[in-house]
């Protein structure tokens, strides 16, 4: 009688409709995708906590990221090496000339195949026999090969703008590039100080001497600490030396080379003369072969493969990278006319404490950070320098390299992040291939204009100036072959001195303002290249791309 009741019960509860039933088998399946699903998104955390050595769960990876001392060590030496390496830029543009006087790129891609490490332990290496080298010069010779030294190893010191990057968490992408770039802050600040100094006091070569010293520290402690994958894609030494593509580096170099050489001879030939025109077209003819391999080569590893540029229709690595390249313009830029307002408008060629107090704004407001519209529209407005407005141009340049910081490590940041951790390193060389092609191909533009435009406006003002004064008609000829020989201050009376000096600045203000137009040109470029740039916020994850194999989390790289 119970069990009757019971199901009489049973039978007489509530009535659900069929359509709301879920079958068994779907409740079960449903489940199993919840399951995979949660498992693949905690797989996808890659954090190192300590000695664990396990991906987090997700509730792990809303703490923040743990970093092992040793690696932040290798941060600091890969930063320091990094900056060690530009000690030539700032020394030879504020004293280049006056030692003159006295005196009388590809391996970015190459190291998502063969590993990072000895191309920076060995730039470092390189860096310091160089500044040897330039420490050691008698000769104007023997600087340019010392900076030629100089230069292959600072190609592969640079690369640790994104070497570092790597070791620290995606969401600190931007940060890691800001420390890759720590000691070139005391570097662009400081040197240019003390080089005018060194150089008056006789003893400008201890910035070498002192540069190299530190080099090869820099390079003892990446060659016993720094330790990366040896085989980032996970390819043996002898099938990546057989695939590498060995025709594509050749005409880059074939390529590159001569539009340099055109370029520099520009500032020294005229435009139209076969010394500027022939290295042009050669350069740029086998460049366009260059792509074309690249392109249709078929080449297993290209150094430039064209996916890259045409991710996102550009967005993603093209449009950063111009931006980087038209950022470094500016830079060149202010390099060239801030000095020369220093020395022709605001000082004595004699008041070097003054010159070097003067060279100060550029590099502190570089340290400072703010962006690319600032950059442009300031550093254009040094076009109106005079030499009665000394205060408004230092606030122009202080304004307009505010933007620098800022702008530049986030256009290196977008680039890094615009392509796969295996194409890390090509783009590292790509952005740093453009970073230097553009500041060195703008001031040699700057530099002709420089030229071309000085040497016009003089022969136009200084004879005019000089007979206004009371020079006569037959000695400007005279006048003119001395007047930059301190002979000139002793030959002619005050009243012609000073207004060539004067005709002379009015030359120079020309010069500058047509430095200043050119690189609004550019920086429009830059602005636009800008506006096209993706955002990349989903990609600022904790996940930590790669691990230092000298580490306890060395097993969770993909490849070793």
């Amino acid at each position: 009688m119970r069990s009757q009741d019971c199901r009489h019960r049973e039978s007489s509860s509530i009535d659900i409709d069929p359509q709301f039933l879920v079958p068994f088998h779907d409740i079960v399946s449903w489940k199993s995708k919840y399951q995979s699903w949660k498992k693949n998104q905690e797989s996808t955390v890659e954090l190192e906590y300590g000695n664990r050595g396990n991906s987090p769960t997700l509730s792990e990876e809303e703490g923040e990221p743990r970093v092992t001392p040793k690696t932040w060590l290798v941060v600091a030496i890969l930063s320091m090496g990094y900056g060690l390496s530009f000690i030539p830029v700032p020394v030879m543009a504020a004293i280049g000339l006056q030692l003159a006087t006295d005196m009388g790129g590809c391996e970015g891609a190459n190291t998502d195949l063969l590993g990072r490490r000895w191309f920076l332990v060995g730039g470092n290496a390189i860096c310091a026999v160089g500044h040897v080298v330039i420490g050691c010069a008698k000769t104007n010779n023997t600087i340019i090969a010392g900076m030629v030294i100089t230069g292959f190893g600072a190609a592969n010191c640079q690369l640790a703008a994104f070497a570092l990057t790597e070791l620290l968490p995606n969401k600190w992408r931007h940060i890691g590039v800001v420390l890759a770039d720590a000691a070139v802050y005391i570097t662009i600040t400081i040197i240019p100080v003390t080089a005018r100094y060194g150089f008056y006091a006789g003893n400008w070569r201890g910035h070498f001497y002192a540069a190299a010293i530190a080099q090869f520290i820099s390079f003892l402690g990446l060659f016993f600490y720094y330790h990366p994958p040896a085989h980032p894609l996970g390819l043996p030494y002898g099938q990546v030396f057989r695939e590498m593509d060995y025709f594509g580096i050749f005409l880059f170099i074939a390529g590159s080379l001569p539009i340099l050489m055109g370029i520099v001879w520009a500032s020294v030939y005229s435009s139209t003369s076969a010394h500027v025109v022939a290295p042009l077209v050669v350069g740029c003819v086998v460049l366009v072969l260059f792509a074309a391999w690249e392109t249709y080569g078929n080449a297993k590893h290209p150094i430039t493969p064209t996916n890259i540029f045409t991710s996102s229709r550009g967005r993603d690595f093209t449009a950063p990278c111009i931006a980087l390249a038209v950022i470094n313009m500016f830079y060149y830029s202010a390099s060239i006319i801030w000095p020369t307002m220093i020395a022709v408008f605001y000082t004595e060629s004699t008041d070097w404490r003054r010159q070097a107090v003067f060279s100060l704004p550029q590099g502190l407001a570089i340290t400072g950070g703010v962006a690319v519209t600032i950059m442009v529209i300031f550093g254009t407005l040094l076009a109106l320098g005079t030499p009665q407005n000394m205060n408004l141009m230092i606030a122009f340049l202080v304004i307009s390299l505010f933007g620098y910081e800022w702008v530049i490590y986030l256009s290196i940041a977008i680039t890094q992040m615009g392509v796969e951790q295996e194409q890390l390193g090509t783009s590292g060389g790509l952005s740093g291939c453009a970073r230097f092609a553009g500041g060195t191909i703008t001031q040699a533009v700057y530099l002709a204009i420089q030229t071309s435009v000085v040497a016009k406006e003089t022969a136009r003002l200084v004879p005019a100036a000089a007979i206004a004064a009371g020079l006569s008609v037959n000695q400007v000829s005279a006048l003119l072959s001395v007047m930059s020989t301190p002979k000139f201050a002793t030959t002619y009376s005050p009243q012609v001195v000073a207004a060539v000096g004067a005709a002379t600045q009015e030359a120079v203000r020309k010069e500058l303002q047509g430095i200043c137009w050119a690189g609004l040109g550019f920086g429009v470029v830059g602005i636009i290249a800008c506006l096209c740039c993706k955002d990349v916020n989903a990609k600022m994850t904790n996940k930590i791309e790669v691990y230092l194999e000298n580490t306890d989390s060395a097993d969770q790289n993909k490849h070793h």
